[in-house]
C-alpha cells in the first residue's frame, strides 16, 4: 500500500506545491513574492495528456525548457509508479512493480536534483528553493527505499 501512497503524495507535491519563490520588483502586473509550482511549468503538459494528445512539444511542451522536463518525468513516473502500485496489490506481480517504484524514485530524485541545481544559477540562488522541492526530492527518496524493499520480498 506504501508503494501506492507515496508517488501519489510526490505527485502531489511536485504539482501544487511551491517549489521555487522569486522576488518581482517593477512589475506592471506585481510586486513582491512569486512562488512557483510545478503546475506552473508542467500544467499544460497535463491537461494535453489528459486529452489524449500524448506530445511534450507545441503547445503541449513544458513551460521552464529543461527544468519543465525534468519535472514533467518526474510527474510521469510518479503517475505510472502508483498506477502500477495498484496491480503490485497482486502477490505474484508485486516485485515487478517494486522495479517500477524503485525507478519511479530515481527519476524524482534526479529531477529535483537537476532542478534545484539549475535554478542556483539564477537571481534567487538557494534562498529561492522551496519546501515543495525538499517534499518531492524526500518523497522520491523514500519511493526509493519502498520500491527496494518490495523487491526484497517485505
Amino acid at each position: 500500500m506504501i508503494r501506492i501512497l507515496l508517488p501519489l503524495a510526490v505527485l502531489a507535491a511536485l504539482m501544487f506545491a511551491p517549489i521555487f519563490s522569486d522576488e518581482v520588483q517593477g512589475s506592471d502586473l506585481a510586486n513582491g513574492t512569486v512562488s512557483l509550482t510545478g503546475g506552473d511549468y508542467v500544467g499544460n503538459t497535463v491537461e494535453c495528456w489528459l486529452g489524449r494528445d500524448f506530445s511534450i512539444s507545441g503547445d503541449c511542451e513544458p513551460r521552464g525548457g529543461r527544468k519543465g522536463l525534468a519535472i514533467f518525468a518526474a510527474v510521469f513516473v510518479s503517475a505510472t509508479a502508483a498506477a502500477l502500485g495498484v496491480i503490485g496489490l497482486i502477490p505474484l506481480v508485486g516485485r515487478v512493480t517494486s522495479l517500477v517504484t524503485s525507478l519511479a524514485g530515481v527519476v524524482v530524485v534526479a529531477a529535483v536534483a537537476f532542478y534545484v541545481f539549475s535554478q542556483m544559477g539564477t537571481d534567487e540562488g538557494l534562498e529561492g528553493i522551496q519546501w515543495g522541492s525538499y517534499v518531492a526530492g524526500g518523497g522520491g527518496l523514500l519511493t526509493l527505499i519502498s520500491g527496494l524493499a518490495g523487491m526484497r520480498g517485505e
